[in-house]
C-alpha cells in the first residue's frame, strides 16, 4: 500500500514537473490575463535546457528508487510519517455511545441539582441546615448512610 501511494505521488510529481516546464509559464500568463501593458513589462523567461530537465528528472527518479529500496529493507530505520491510527467503525460507534451516555448522565445530574435547589428554596431550607439534619439522623441511627430513606 505504501509503495502504491509513493508511486502515485512520484507519478504526480513527474506530471507536474513536466507540465510546469513545458506549458506552465504560458498557462500562468493566460491565467493572469493578457493585455497590452502586461505584454510590455513581462520578463522573457529563458527556456530550460533539455539536459537540465533530464537531470532534474533523473534526480527525482533516483530519490524515488532510494525510497523504495529503504521501504523494502527490513533493517532500515527509515521513518515514514503516518497520520493517527485508523479506527474501525465499531470503535467509533462505541466511542459515540460512551459520549452520549456521559452527556445524558451530566444532563441528569444538572436536572437533579436544579430540582433539588428548587425544593430547598420552596421549603426555605438552606444547605447548612440540611447538612445538620442529615448528620443528626445518621448520628441517631435513624438513617443509614447507603440506604435511601423510605425504601
Amino acid at each position: 500500500m505504501a509503495k502504491a501511494s509513493l508511486l502515485a505521488i512520484f507519478t504526480r510529481l513527474c506530471t507536474v514537473f513536466a507540465k510546469k516546464n513545458y506549458v506552465g509559464s504560458h498557462i500562468d500568463h493566460f491565467k493572469q490575463g493578457v493585455n497590452e501593458t502586461s505584454m510590455k513589462y513581462q520578463k522573457v523567461q529563458k527556456p530550460v535546457d533539455e539536459r537540465e530537465k533530464l537531470r532534474k528528472f533523473r534526480e527525482l527518479d533516483d530519490a524515488f528508487a532510494q525510497a523504495l529500496r529503504q521501504l523494502d529493507d527490513p533493517d532500515s530505520d527509515f521513518d515514514i510519517p503516518t497520520g493517527p491510527p485508523v479506527r474501525s467503525l465499531a470503535t467509533l460507534e462505541k466511542d459515540d455511545v460512551e459520549t452520549q451516555k456521559k452527556e445524558q448522565q451530566q444532563e441528569q445530574e444538572r436536572i437533579f441539582k436544579q430540582r433539588f435547589e428548587a425544593l430547598l428554596i420552596e421549603y426555605g431550607v438552606d444547605h447548612y441546615d440540611l447538612a445538620e439534619l442529615i448528620d443528626t439522623l445518621l448520628g441517631c441511627g435513624l438513617w443509614h448512610q447507603d440506604i435511601a430513606p423510605g425504601s
